[in-house]
């Protein structure tokens, strides 16, 4: 088997916030469902 080439970034690498990315996912998730709440309330479902 061939080793990964070290020259490669790893995906958290190439994020806005590298040094943080688990806030950086978890701050979409967040954002994705207050938009979702929101459209099921204005639509009123909730």
């Amino acid at each position: 088997m061939t080793q990964p080439d070290d020259r490669e970034k790893s995906w958290r690498d190439s994020l806005p916030f590298p040094a943080h990315w688990l806030w950086y996912i978890a701050a979409k998730i967040v954002v994705l469902g207050l938009a979702i709440m929101i459209g099921l309330r204005w639509k009123g479902l909730i």
